[in-house]
């Protein structure tokens, strides 16, 4: 069996680490010739050097900044016209500053949504012109549940307000997703977002990424699944998504983070309050046939 992406260009941004490290090194060795990026030139080389190493094909630029348009130009341009053109667009940089919506200084919100969304649609506009020339291709917008307008409120514990920007972001990369999605389908281009909850990555580890961590426990009390993400998590959905595996998606966002949203943020049910409705609170209901215990209820109807 071929590799899933043999003979594939793929062009992934934020390379220097995390979860962009990880794509590049499973992209290429699934067959893709990698053109990466990042701002970081230590860590950049070095995840260069980890892909070849590995003995994938992968060329990278650094440091590079997205927001300036005629380097992303360029990045395009080189892999396009090196590689013979581009058939996948990974999304993942970012960067943002922490703040409420009352703190955060003016300047600070206009680079955190340069950083977070503008890079994005900058990006995907200096492809285009190759995924037509192409005839086709996929666009993997990384977002957040941050993002999302239900079940995670401002999606970090407690509800705290301090990552604003961020969420606004990557609100509006959601609906870019979707957007391009309908606008790009005439070239055969599909457009879908991942929506990662907690991902142990490096910029995370100190937050939540050990029982140490002091989001650690807040997070587990949130999460179904019994450990936080790994960076795995979300490139084996990339992967899925740049593949001719998931020819039939676009415009779809695939949400990853645990639980924590079909929860609504709650976590596993609750053993105590099980039994309180199960032992006090069963005995004020009069029912039809009775209570039993938990798993051998008899069918009936309960009234209040």
């Amino acid at each position: 069996m071929s590799p899933r992406l043999d003979g594939k260009v793929a062009v992934i941004t934020g390379t220097g680490d995390g979860q962009a490290r990880t794509a590049a090194l499973r992209f290429a060795a699934e067959g893709a010739t990698v053109v990466g990026c990042d701002i970081n030139e230590e860590t950049a080389s070095e995840t260069l050097r980890l892909v070849r190493e590995a003995g994938g094909k992968m060329d990278s630029f650094f440091p590079l900044d997205l927001i300036d348009e005629q380097k992303t130009h360029d990045l395009m341009e080189y892999a396009a016209e090196t590689h013979g053109g581009i058939d996948i667009l990974y999304n993942n940089a970012m960067r943002f500053a922490l703040g409420t919506a009352e703190d955060l200084t003016l300047d600070d919100f206009n680079w955190s949504i340069a950083q977070t969304l503008t890079i994005d649609w900058l990006t995907t506009k200096h492809a285009i012109p190759h995924f037509r020339k192409r005839g086709g291709g996929s666009i993997i917008n990384i977002a957040s549940v941050a993002g999302l307008s239900y079940g995670a409120g401002t999606s970090f514990p407690g509800n705290l307000g301090s990552c604003f920007a961020y969420n606004l972001a990557k609100a509006a990369v959601l609906r870019m997703t979707t957007t391009l999605a309908v606008d790009l389908a005439p070239i055969h281009v599909r457009v879908n977002a991942i929506s990662p909850g907690p991902i142990n990555t490096p910029m995370a580890a100190p937050i939540y990424g050990s029982e140490q961590a002091p989001f650690y426990a807040p997070y587990m009390k949130q999460l179904l699944v019994d450990r936080v993400g790994r960076e795995d998590d979300i490139v084996n959905l990339a992967l899925y998504l740049a593949s001719d595996e998931s020819s039939f998606m676009t415009g779809s966002n695939l949400i990853c983070d645990g639980g924590i949203t079909a929860s609504g943020g709650l976590g596993r049910p609750d053993a105590e309050l099980d039994q309180v409705v199960n032992g006090q609170f069963a005995s004020m209901l009069n029912t039809d046939t009775g209570w039993t215990t938990v798993g051998e209820r008899a069918p009936g109807r309960a009234t209040a």
